[in-house]
């Protein structure tokens, strides 16, 4: 009986929906004047930046400020999909339907709510965004 308390409390530790560590990658530099990247001109306009662990997603917020999330669950470490009738604004896990807003990368439904996107540093350099 002593050994019930143990396994517990392992079997509550081996459940992934306690975990917040989403992974990340290296971020980097890309050229907004890039065809690749021209969206990002666009007050909300999103990019899908091929870097990071699974991906960043950046968004232009105002002229000349960007933000930029991993695109990895979370929870599961999969790549997430934008939703193709809000793009802008929100990514889904296919893993575990779990879905975030690309504003401030809060969670907003799913097993994942108490896990935010992880949120890379940015700065503009003339033409050059740098994402880390």
């Amino acid at each position: 009986m002593k050994r019930l308390p143990l396994i517990a409390l392992l079997l509550l530790a081996a459940c992934h929906t306690d975990r917040c560590d989403t992974p990340f990658g290296q971020g980097g530099t890309i050229d907004l004047a890039s065809a690749d990247y021209s969206i990002l001109a666009t007050v909300g306009g999103t990019a899908d930046v091929n870097r990071g662990y699974k991906g960043i997603i950046v968004r232009c917020d105002a002229v000349g400020s960007y933000v930029a999330f991993e695109m990895a669950c979370p929870l599961d470490h999969v790549r997430m999909v934008p939703d193709d009738r809000d793009y802008a604004v929100k990514l889904t896990c296919p893993t575990c339907q779990s879905s975030f807003d690309i504003i401030y990368g809060n969670p907003l439904t799913g097993s994942a709510t108490p896990c935010p996107l992880y949120q890379y540093n940015t700065v503009l350099d003339g033409r050059y965004l740098s994402i880390w």
